[in-house]
This record gives C-alpha cells, sequence and structure tokens, in this order.
C-alpha cells in the first residue's frame, strides 16, 4: 500500500483494489511533512458496521500504532473495546 496525494493535495491510499481515503487522520495531512517525519506512517483499521474505519497515524512500530488508535478511541470516542483489525505499514 502507498500513500499518496490527490491533485488537490489530499491524502489518500492506493491499494491493489483501487484508492481508499482516511476516515480519521492522527499526523500531519501534507505528505511533505509525513515524508520528513522519523516515525513511519502506518494505516490502522477499526471494524464499524460494515466497512473498516481507517486511521492514518505515523508511529515507531505495528504494535504503538494499534495502542495511539485505541487510546485515541477509548479517551475520545469512549469506546471501551475498541475492535481494531488491522494494521498496515505505509509506503510512498
Amino acid at each position: 500500500m502507498k500513500l499518496k496525494t490527490n491533485f488537490d493535495g489530499s491524502l489518500y491510499i492506493e491499494t491493489k483494489l483501487g484508492h481508499e481515503k482516511p476516515h480519521v487522520i492522527h499526523c500531519s495531512e501534507s505528505l511533505y511533512e509525513i515524508k520528513q517525519d522519523t516515525a513511519s506512517p502506518y494505516l490502522v483499521a477499526e471494524e464499524c458496521t460494515n466497512f473498516p474505519r481507517l486511521h492514518l497515524l505515523t508511529s515507531w512500530s505495528e504494535d504503538e500504532a494499534l495502542q495511539d488508535v485505541a487510546t485515541y478511541l477509548q479517551e475520545k470516542e469512549e469506546e471501551n473495546e475498541p475492535q481494531l483489525i488491522a494494521v498496515f505499514k505505509l509506503n510512498f
């Protein structure tokens, strides 16, 4: 999976099946700034009703990315047990 920008500068993820836009962005919305960050970009999928809710963030590892999103969901959205179903390290 690759992290890219549209013509208007918005971020999207290019996959084998097409393009996906992250639903929640926990980092800079600038591809240039994400590339300059020493941490790597990750995509974390949260189980929703009929589709995954996609979280984009920069982190040091897959485990830390999962923990960061779980903490966000517990503190900001008051979910007791977030259902995180996948984590992917993104390329540019």
